[in-house]
């Protein structure tokens, strides 16, 4: 993933960016994104700067934040986070193989069930 700001950078999301998001809001991934809408923007850049962190390690958060100032409005913001999220729970996923593996798996639970139920 790529954000742009005076210019590109790039955002790791692996499962070493969650644990660092997990480490600097000292709660559970789930947690954090499921609060991501509500944050303030300080705490919003702060979860994006846990991934451009694992690829850009000389910039700082001061930096980072600053550079948000300049480059980006509110609402490239919330896409950058909504793509964020996305990547870091499905990492090098389209949308459209994301929903086809969704698809599976909700076919998959639904044999379960009915096996299940015949069992029952």
């Amino acid at each position: 993933m790529q954000i742009k700001l005076d210019k590109e950078y790039e955002v790791k999301t692996t499962l070493g960016t969650i644990r660092e998001i997990e480490k600097s809001f000292n709660k559970p991934f789930i947690e954090v994104i499921n609060s991501a809408v509500s944050m303030k923007v300080d705490e919003q850049i702060k979860l994006l700067f846990a991934g451009v962190k694992k690829a850009n390690p000389s910039l700082d958060i001061k930096e980072f934040n600053d550079l948000c100032d300049d480059y980006i409005s509110m609402g490239a913001l919330m896409e950058y986070l909504e793509q964020y999220i996305f990547a870091l729970q499905y990492p090098g996923m389209t949308e459209q193989e994301v929903q086809e593996k969704i698809e599976k798996k909700l076919l998959k639970h639904r044999k379960i069930e009915k096996a299940v139920g015949k069992i029952s």
